[in-house]
C-alpha cells in the first residue's frame, strides 16, 4: 500500500468519524419542529365507510430529541382516534384537532412533548349506508327422524338482525331468509351455527352469525273412545247421536305417555249447526293437554237424529 494511499485511507476514517460525532451530538440536542401525525380511525359506526384511498393527517407541534424527530420527518407516527367519540355531523362528518389533544399526549408521550395542534377543521369524507332491523325467516328443510318430532317450532336465536348497505335492496327488504342444507333431526336437541355473512356478502349483517335451534322429543302414539257432547242445546231438546264417540289418535312424548287419559280431550258438536231434524254435523275435537302434540280422530262428522 503506498503512503499517498494510507494518507488518504486516514483523512477519510477521520471525517468519517467527526461527521458521525458531529451527527450524533446534533441530533441527541432536543428540537421542536411541526411533524405531520397520521390518524387511524377505529369504532366506525356500521352504516360509515370512510371514502377509500383518503387519509388524514394533523399538524402537530413536536419537542423531542433530534433522532425522533428525524424518524417522524420520514415516517410520521401514528395515533388511533375514537370516530364516535371525536367526530359530529353537521350535515356532513367534522373533526376538531383541537378536542383531541389529550389523546395525542397519551399516545406520543413517550417520545415527544405535544406543543399544540392546528386547530382548523377536518371534513371527513364517508359513504353512508342504510341500516334496519330486519327478523329472521327460515329457509331450512328439517327431517326428523326415528319417531322424533318437533316440540316446539325451530327458531333463530337472535331472532332479528341489524343489516346495513347501501343497496336498493336494503329499503324493500323486511324479512332476512335464511337457508341451509337439510337438518336430519336423531336428537332432542340440534343447533345449528350459521354465518349470515356467506350469506349475503354484500350487506354487513349485526350480529354475522346466529344459532338455529331445533327442539326434538321421541313421540309416540296412543288413542282413546272419546264421548260426543252437544253444545249449545239451550231447551234440552232430546237427541241421539250416531255414534256416541269418536276415536282419537294421539301423539304424545314417550315419558308422558302414561300421564294422558281420555280426559284430555274434549269431542263436541254444536246444536246450532242443525238445519234439520236430521243432519250430518262436523266434529270438534279439543286438546285439554299441553303434552298432547297432536290428534287426529274419525269419524270427522257426526250424525244427530233430533227426537220429536
Amino acid at each position: 500500500m503506498s503512503l499517498e494511499y494510507r494518507k488518504w485511507l486516514t483523512f477519510s476514517t477521520f471525517v468519517l468519524i467527526a461527521g458521525l460525532l458531529w451527527f450524533f451530538f446534533k441530533y441527541k440536542e432536543v428540537y421542536t419542529q411541526h411533524v405531520a401525525v397520521d390518524v387511524l380511525w377505529v369504532n366506525v359506526p356500521s352504516n360509515v365507510k370512510l371514502k377509500d384511498g383518503l387519509s388524514y393527517q394533523l399538524d402537530v407541534e413536536l419537542t423531542g430529541n433530534g433522532f425522533n424527530l428525524l424518524k417522524a420527518s420520514y415516517v410520521a407516527p401514528i395515533v388511533e382516534l375514537d370516530f364516535q367519540k371525536y367526530v359530529y355531523k353537521n350535515g356532513d362528518y367534522f373533526f376538531d384537532p383541537k378536542s383531541v389533544m389529550g389523546s395525542l399526549k397519551t399516545q406520543l408521550s413517550n417520545n415527544y412533548k405535544i406543543g399544540y395542534v392546528s386547530e382548523e377543521l377536518i371534513t371527513i369524507k364517508v359513504d353512508e349506508f342504510i341500516s334496519k332491523k330486519v327478523s329472521l325467516k327460515s329457509k331450512i328443510k328439517t327431517v326428523y327422524e326415528d319417531n322424533y318430532l318437533p316440540v316446539v317450532s325451530p327458531y333463530f336465536i337472535p331472532d332479528s338482525v341489524v343489516i346495513t348497505g347501501n343497496d336498493l335492496l336494503i329499503k324493500d327488504l323486511d324479512i332476512l331468509e335464511v337457508s341451509h342444507t337439510d337438518v336430519a333431526i336423531k336428537d332432542t336437541l340440534v343447533i345449528k351455527h350459521i354465518d349470515l355473512v356467506e350469506l349475503y356478502p354484500d350487506i354487513k349483517v349485526e350480529p354475522s352469525n346466529v344459532d338455529y335451534v331445533i327442539k326434538s322429543a321421541v313421540m309416540t302414539e296412543g288413542a282413546f273412545m272419546v264421548p260426543v257432547d252437544v253444545i249449545n242445546n239451550k231447551d234440552n231438546v232430546a237427541v241421539k247421536i250416531i255414534p256416541s264417540e269418536v276415536e282419537v289418535v294421539f301423539n304424545c312424548k314417550l315419558q308422558e305417555y302414561e300421564m294422558i287419559d281420555v280426559t284430555d280431550f274434549k269431542a263436541v258438536v254444536d246444536y246450532n249447526d242443525l238445519s234439520e231434524d236430521y243432519n250430518l254435523i262436523t266434529t270438534d275435537v279439543k286438546i285439554l293437554s299441553d303434552k298432547v302434540s297432536s290428534i287426529r280422530f274419525s269419524p270427522q262428522q257426526i250424525q244427530i237424529l233430533v227426537m220429536r
